[in-house]
């Protein structure tokens, strides 16, 4: 007979040890503050780097065959921004921002009457470098660049815009203007459609196929996280009070089915509040991206949202007491990590699986993840992001009754587990004491 005042004192006392310890604190308040820290160090460099090649350099072209009929310092023309994405971010109220960060030229090409003034006005500094066009430019299409060995990074850029402005320079004059603006822009107004299985047409563009791509992705990562996280203090809790001793105090006054709940209960409530603040920290941090999001057409997964809760709480119950039955068997932290790598394996095999479930997710192996208790949480979340239309809801409901079937069992396999684990504290079982204390237990039972 279970005491549920005892499960109480047990969780009530495994939640406030856990949520007081500093690592516990640290982790949970300091790591995104950590990881923002070293993000911001990350774009130091990069930020200076951007600053350096963003000033307005001038360049010489030297232009044998004349083709470009350079008069004076000229720019390179601005390439157009795709229909969709200016579309979006004119939603987003960003779209000037935008085009001068992304989009604005920041080369200036003068014409130079030959190479050896050009080289002259180099080592001068009076240019960051210089562009020769060959007599056969236009059959050979070979263009050399000169340029000082410092300051690699903004080549590539300079002979984009380089390449825009011998572009834009061949077809002025010589083409009518409606094939000029073709050349420059083949396909101004791409419209692009999906169909589906019951022959709808939807339109498809690139912001819905991103999202459909990482949405699910950041969903099962964070359930993976969360769960592994949740049963990694069951795994540490139980393998370093029995290491220590301290589980042998805890059975003179509570059975083994009594401190198997408590610490379920308990340090599960400690994971949860350690996931919930992660949540808050990133959806604070997401808030001034929201108009980005909704601009570029990214909807939130509501159905994905709405299994998340029933889901986790199922893959935590029946991980949970597998991995607290399996570590108990353990006689130190690196035994019962060893076992508890048996679980952790088959849980990842639908992020392992995440190109079939993207190609196919109606398909037969993601109807077959579905089922199976293991990879059946990540399975359905990833499903429902990905096409949560074409999701079938008695495949949901299956196989969350799958997961409740599986996890009584578990709780059930776990607590003798965890008993036969407690009562063999101080060695390492055997095949054999495994299977004895099993019929014992069975027999008291």
């Amino acid at each position: 007979m279970i005491r549920w005042e005892k499960v109480r004192a047990v969780a009530g006392f495994e939640f406030l040890s856990t949520v007081k310890r500093p690592g516990w604190l640290i982790a949970t308040f300091g790591m995104p503050l950590i990881l923002a820290f070293w993000g911001l160090i990350g774009v130091i460099p990069g930020f200076f780097i951007h600053k350096k090649e963003s000033e307005i350099r001038v360049f010489g072209v030297v232009d044998k065959p004349g083709v470009m009929r350079l008069s004076g310092d000229t720019s390179a023309p601005l390439p157009e921004l795709p229909a969709e994405a200016r579309a979006a971010l004119e939603k987003a109220g960003q779209a000037s921002a935008a085009v001068e960060a992304v989009l604005k030229g920041n080369a200036i090409f003068r014409p130079v009457g030959s190479e050896d003034e050009a080289r002259q006005d180099l080592e001068g500094d009076r240019l960051a470098g210089y562009f020769v066009l060959p007599d056969d430019y236009l059959a050979s299409g070979r263009v050399e660049s000169y340029m000082r060995e410092a300051g690699p990074f903004g080549r590539g850029e300079t002979g984009r815009q380089f390449g825009e402005l011998i572009k834009e320079r061949l077809l002025e004059g010589r083409v009518p203007p409606e094939f000029a603006a073709r050349v420059r822009r083949p396909v101004a107004d791409a419209r692009n459609y999906n169909v589906g299985l019951d022959g709808s047409v939807t339109p498809r563009d690139a912001k819905t196929e991103v999202a459909r791509l990482l949405v699910p992705v950041a969903f099962a990562v964070l359930l993976f996280s969360a769960l592994m996280g949740t049963a990694g203090y069951l795994l540490q809790a139980v393998a370093v009070e029995k290491e220590n001793r301290v589980v042998e105090v805890l059975l003179s006054s509570a059975s083994p089915d009594e401190i198997l709940g408590g610490k379920l209960l308990g340090l599960g409530a400690a994971g949860l509040l350690q996931i919930g603040a992660w949540v808050a920290m990133l959806s604070a941090g997401a808030v001034g991206f929201a108009g980005l999001l909704v601009a570029f057409g990214i909807s939130i997964p509501w159905l994905s949202l709405a299994l998340a809760i029933p889901f986790f709480l199922a893959a935590y119950m029946f991980t949970g007491s597998l991995m607290l039955g399996l570590s108990s068997l353990g006689g130190t932290m690196r035994e019962a990590q060893q076992w508890s790598a048996v679980l952790t394996i088959p849980t990842i095999v639908p992020l392992m699986m995440f190109g079939v479930l993207l190609a196919e997710p109606n398909g037969l192996v993601p109807t077959i993840l579905t089922f199976i208790p293991f990879t059946a949480p990540l399975t359905v979340l990833m499903r429902a992001a990905i096409e949560p239309a074409g999701f079938p809801w008695w495949q949901i409901a299956l196989s969350f009754v799958v997961m409740v079937i599986s996890t009584v069992l578990a709780l059930k396999l776990g607590a003798r587990l965890f008993r036969i684990g407690l009562l063999l504290t101080g060695s390492r079982p055997s095949l054999a004491q495994l299977w004895r204390q099993a019929r014992l237990a069975r027999g008291k039972a």
